[in-house]
Order: structure tokens, then sequence, then C-alpha cells
């Protein structure tokens, strides 16, 4: 597997809530939340193991199930599609920006076939990018300077992070390269990117949070992702 992590890096602290890996084993994960799932996972051997587990289970069930004769034209239309070549495109072949050498494989391979926006100059130093992917929500890079963040703000529903470099620190604890952040609605903090190196993340964004602090309401509009 092309582990993007550093081999000698400690295994993540910080993982998905188990019905997130449930979800994501049974298929039934959005493009961008299955992507966040995948980033974690490539750091994750603990959550690579409750995912396989997961998968072995839904599989005991379906060999459970008794067959059912397709119909003969569901027969026919899936051996068409059996036969059906892969069309190659040009966008896999697509080089990735210099930035993106060290970040997971799911990453990179989904970068390759949807590349990032133009970064976005938010206040502060921060920088964002979107991700392409067929969500409801926003899926963004997020770069924050050393020693910053987002000032106090609570989540009106759930925002996932998935940290690809460097690390950041709330109240819940730190996290750094692989460790997966879930803030569900109602939870409020105020993260600080770790001094010097500062911290890039992968950001699922749902609604937008509602900052606690005078400052944090007057620079709303700006931080909108």
């Amino acid at each position: 597997m092309d582990n993007a992590f550093d081999p000698i890096q400690t295994a993540p602290t910080h993982h998905p809530p188990g019905e997130l890996l449930i979800d994501y084993a049974a298929g039934s994960a959005s493009e961008a939340e299955a992507l966040m799932i995948a980033v974690h996972l490539d750091a994750c051997p603990e959550c690579r193991r409750t995912v396989d587990v997961a998968l072995a289970v839904g599989g005991a069930l379906l060999d459970a199930i008794a067959p059912v004769r397709p119909s003969l034209s569901l027969f026919q239309r899936t051996l068409q599609a059996i036969d059906v070549k892969p069309v190659v495109t040009a966008t896999l072949a697509r080089s990735l920006p210099a930035i993106a050498a060290n970040w997971p494989a799911p990453l990179r391979a989904h970068l390759a076939r949807k590349p990032t926006g133009a970064w976005r100059h938010l206040p502060a130093g921060f920088r964002a990018s979107r991700v392409p992917a067929a969500d409801a929500g926003r899926l963004w890079i997020m770069k924050a300077p050393g020693g910053r963040g987002p000032l106090r703000h609570r989540h009106v529903t759930d925002e996932w992070t998935v940290v690809l470099e460097g690390g950041f620190t709330d109240e819940t604890g730190t996290y750094a390269a692989g460790d997966f952040a879930y803030m569900g609605e109602g939870d409020a903090h105020r993260v600080v990117a770790e001094p010097g190196e500062g911290c890039v993340c992968l950001l699922l964004v749902r609604e937008q949070p509602r900052y606690l602090t005078l400052a944090g309401k007057l620079l709303a509009p700006l931080l909108r992702l």
C-alpha cells in the first residue's frame, strides 16, 4: 500500500465515530465522506481492522440470504456491463501540485481526477482550496499558519477534519497527521495550529459555524467556506 505518511510516525490517536466506519464499509458514505474516511484509513491500522471486520460481517450476512434468480433482461445487462472495456482518460495522468506530494494516496488519486480550485486567501494568513466532490457539503484543503486558528465557534451540524500535515490543538486534544477530528451539532471549540509548521487539513463543511466572539462575528462574512 502506498502510504503517504512517514512510516515511523505513531498511529493516529483520534478516530472517526464507529458508525462512520460502518457506513464507509457498507458503501453508504457520500463521495466526500468516503474520501475523508479513506484518508484517515491510509494512516490508521486500527480503523482499517474495524472496516475489515465490518466488511466480513456484511459478507457473512449476504451469504446467509437465499439466492434470488435474476430476470433474463437483468442477467443480459450484467453480462454486457462486464464486457465493456474501461475508459482511461487523460485526467488520470494530470500532474498534481507540489504541495500534494506527501499527501495520502486516496487524496492524491482523487485530485488526479478532480483537481482543486485556486487558493482563496482568508484573513490572518489562512488559505483554502475547494476539492470537487458530489456532495451537499463542501470539501476543502485548509492551510493555517503556525500559532493561529479559527476563532472560537459552535457547530450547527457535524464537521469532519483530517490532518494532512503539521497539527493543531483544541479543547479535545492535540491532532497530528492522520488524526480525524469529528465535531457534532452544538460542539464548540477554539482551534490553534501548532507553532512554526502550522497545519494543513482536509475539511468537510456542511454548514457555516456560529462564531462566539465579537471579532469572529465581524469577520464571519470573510471566513465563509
